[in-house]
């Protein structure tokens, strides 16, 4: 069966440094830099402009490539755990996660978190085993379902930040989400493989426990 399209092309690192023209690394080019990193012929380290944090986060991009479970192209729903999982330790003004629950997006999810010791609450919303981007063809990830997750899980008490991170492919129901929940709504990545990127700020790596 042909492999399912996670989105890895989609991720621009140009919007992750800070300077576009400086040539200090020896490439004409921020984007030629960036491609010699993701092959793993440069080190993120190399760039004086990237910090800390999102040097490590070009790490566990890489580290994510390696380690990405095998995903075919699906053609049927495959439902997995509907609830949720505390990460790290979360504590009340820690951030919320949200996807779908489907085995394989669940698998990819899990990949990509176990790059950082930051705790999260990760909530696998039931989206009748779709994965996200079919979940928003056939409806089943709604801001009604997230709702109804917050409840059941009981994230409305545990959650105080009021704070929740959604795929890229789920943006349109953004407002419909903050105006049903009250919660503030931010727009991750379309890849789950960008979120070291997207949350570089607090995105620490195992080695920090």
């Amino acid at each position: 069966m042909a492999p399912a399209d996670l989105y890895l092309e989609t991720i621009d690192f140009r919007r992750y440094l800070e300077n576009e023209s400086c040539s200090e690394c020896g490439f004409s080019s921020c984007a030629k830099f960036i491609e010699a990193v993701r092959s793993g012929d440069r080190e993120p380290l190399e760039c004086s402009f990237i910090s800390r944090n999102k040097t490590y986060a070009l790490e566990a991009f890489r580290q994510i490539k390696d380690l990405w479970p095998e995903v075919p192209l699906l053609t049927h729903p495959r439902p997995a755990f509907a609830g949720l999982v505390e990460l790290n330790g979360p504590a009340p003004e820690s951030l919320v996660l949200v996807s779908g629950n489907n085995e394989y997006t669940e698998q990819v999810i899990m990949t990509v978190m176990g790059t950082t010791v930051c705790p999260f609450f990760v909530l696998f919303t039931d989206t009748d085993g779709n994965t996200v981007d079919m979940a928003m063809v056939y409806r089943t990830m709604t801001a009604e379902r997230i709702h109804k997750a917050l409840n059941e899980t009981g994230l409305y008490g545990k959650a105080c930040a009021r704070e929740m991170v959604i795929p890229g492919i789920a943006h349109r129901i953004k407002d419909d989400i903050e105006k049903l929940t009250g919660w503030r709504v931010r727009v991750g990545p379309v890849c789950a493989a960008e979120l070291p990127l997207f949350l570089s700020e607090i995105w620490m790596p195992p080695e920090a426990d």
